[in-house]
C-alpha cells in the first residue's frame, strides 16, 4: 500500500461527522462521509430556530480549521454566566474578562453552523460526501469493507479506518455487536426560544430549581434560547399551556433578570436519558458523538466533548501522515486514543450525572448545601478557575487544535 492514499470513512454527516471530515483532511488521505438524510437545511430562523452552545475550546478547534471568524459572525458571545438556585441565596458568576478572553463560548443556530460546515466540506478536494446513503454492514479483512445502499443499489467502499458518528440509535454500532446501556433520568426537557424586554448582551444564565435546571442562552437581540427541565408529567403540562400561560410559568421560575418574557417560540419536549456504549473501539472502528455517549444537556458538553475527541484523533493521525494505515497501525492508534481520552470522557459523564443528582432534588438540607456551594465557588478563585476551565473544555490538557493550530 506504499504510495497509496489512506481511506477514512465517516458514517454520519451531522455536525460531528462534518467536523471530523474537515479535521482529518490531508493530501495523503481520502475521506468519505456517508449520510442517510438529504442534508437539506431548513430555513427556520427567528423564534423557532434551534441552537447550540460552543465552548471556547470548540471555537479554538474551528480556528484551527479556519472557520472561527465565519462562525463568530453568526453567533452570540457568552461573556458572563450567572449560576443560581431558585429560592436560595447562593450565586456564582463566571466572566470571560477574568480570564482575558473575548468570550467563554458562543451560541449559534444549528442550521447556520451546519451550513458553514457543509459549504467547507463541499469545497474540499479530499472529502466526498454521499447523502441518501443507508448503512448496511461492515466486513473486515485487509481493510474494512463498508456496505451501504443509495437508492436501491448496494454500494461497497473499502476503508482503513471507520469513524461511527450516526447518533444515539447507531445502526453501525449495533452491527458491530457493541452494547449500549441507558440511564433514564426521569426528566424531560422543554426547548424553546423567547423574547425578553431587557436583554443583557453576552449574559447566559443557569438556574437550578427543585424540578431541574433551567438555562437561558443569548441568541442576539432580545432572543434567548431556553432549555427547561422537569419531570415528564410537569413538562407535558407546560407543553399544553398556551403561550401566555407558559410565559408566566417560565417567568415565575426564572425571575426578572431579563425583564419580562414577551414572546414564546415553538416548544419541543423530549425525554432525557444518557446512553453509553460498552466499547468505543472495535475492529478499526471508533465511536464518537452520540453513538458513543449521549449526555444530559445540563453541562452543555455533548457536541463539545465530541469535537475534542475528534481533535485528539486528528492529532494522532498526523503522526501517521504519509504512512499507510494498515491494520496494526490503526489498532495501535485507536488504543492510544482510548488512553488519551478515557479520563475526560469519564469525568464529563460523572459531571452530568452529579449535577442532575445535586440540582434536581427538593430536599431542604440539600437545597441549603447547593446554595452554600455556589456561594463558596464564587469567592474561591482557584476553584472557580478550575470550574471555568473545565466548562470551556480545558480540563484535561489538550493538543494543538485546542490552541487554534492544526500542528
Amino acid at each position: 500500500m506504499k504510495g497509496q492514499k489512506s481511506e477514512i470513512a465517516i458514517i454520519g454527516g451531522g455536525l460531528v461527522g462534518l467536523c471530523a471530515a474537515l479535521t482529518f483532511q490531508n493530501p495523503d488521505r481520502r475521506i468519505r462521509v456517508l449520510e442517510s438524510s438529504p442534508l437539506q437545511l431548513q430555513e427556520s430562523g427567528g423564534l423557532n430556530a434551534q441552537s447550540i452552545a460552543l465552548s471556547y475550546a470548540s471555537i479554538q478547534i474551528f480556528k484551527a480549521l479556519g472557520l472561527s471568524q465565519k462562525i463568530m459572525k453568526q453567533a452570540s458571545a457568552i461573556k458572563t454566566i450567572h449560576i443560581s438556585c431558585r429560592g436560595r441565596w447562593g450565586v456564582t458568576r463566571l466572566c470571560a474578562s477574568e480570564y482575558e478572553i473575548e468570550a467563554m463560548g458562543y451560541v449559534i443556530e444549528s442550521r447556520k453552523l451546519a451550513a458553514i460546515l457543509l459549504d467547507q466540506v463541499q469545497q474540499s478536494r479530499s472529502i466526498m460526501l454521499e447523502t441518501g446513503a443507508e448503512f448496511e454492514s461492515l466486513k473486515f479483512d485487509r481493510q474494512v469493507e463498508l456496505q451501504y445502499k443509495r437508492g436501491k443499489k448496494l454500494q461497497k467502499q473499502a476503508a482503513d479506518l471507520v469513524l461511527i458518528a450516526d447518533g444515539a440509535q447507531s445502526k453501525a454500532r449495533a452491527s458491530l455487536g457493541i452494547e449500549h446501556g441507558m440511564i433514564d433520568y426521569q426528566q424531560a426537557a422543554i426547548i424553546t426560544n423567547v423574547e425578553v424586554s431587557r436583554a443583557l448582551a453576552g449574559a447566559a444564565y443557569e438556574r437550578f430549581t427543585d424540578d431541574g435546571p433551567l438555562a437561558m442562552l443569548p441568541l442576539g437581540g432580545n432572543r434567548y434560547a431556553c432549555v427547561w427541565t422537569h419531570d415528564p408529567q410537569l413538562s407535558e403540562h407546560l407543553l399544553q399551556q398556551d403561550d401566555q400561560e407558559f410565559a408566566q410559568s417560565l417567568q415565575q421560575s426564572f425571575g426578572f433578570r431579563l425583564g419580562f418574557i414577551e414572546r414564546i417560540g415553538q416548544r419541543h419536549c423530549f425525554p432525557l436519558h444518557r446512553t453509553e456504549a460498552s466499547e468505543l473501539v472495535k475492529n478499526r472502528c471508533l465511536l464518537v458523538g452520540n453513538a458513543a455517549n449521549s449526555l444530559h444537556p445540563v453541562a452543555g458538553q455533548g457536541l463539545n466533548l465530541a469535537l475534542r475527541d475528534v481533535a485528539s484523533l486528528s492529532h494522532l493521525l498526523e503522526s501517521q501522515a504519509k504512512k499507510s494505515l494498515d491494520e496494526p497501525s490503526v489498532i495501535r492508534l485507536l488504543q492510544e486514543y482510548q488512553s488519551l481520552r478515557a479520563a475526560e470522557q469519564r469525568s464529563v459523564v460523572r459531571l452530568g450525572d452529579g449535577l442532575v443528582s445535586l440540582f434536581s432534588n427538593d430536599l431542604p438540607l440539600l437545597g441549603r448545601f447547593r446554595a452554600g456551594a455556589l456561594a463558596l465557588l464564587d469567592i474561591i478563585p482557584a476553584l472557580k478557575t478550575e470550574v471555568a476551565m473545565s466548562g470551556m473544555g480545558f480540563g484535561f490538557g489538550g493538543n494543538p487544535m485546542l490552541r487554534g493550530r492544526m500542528r
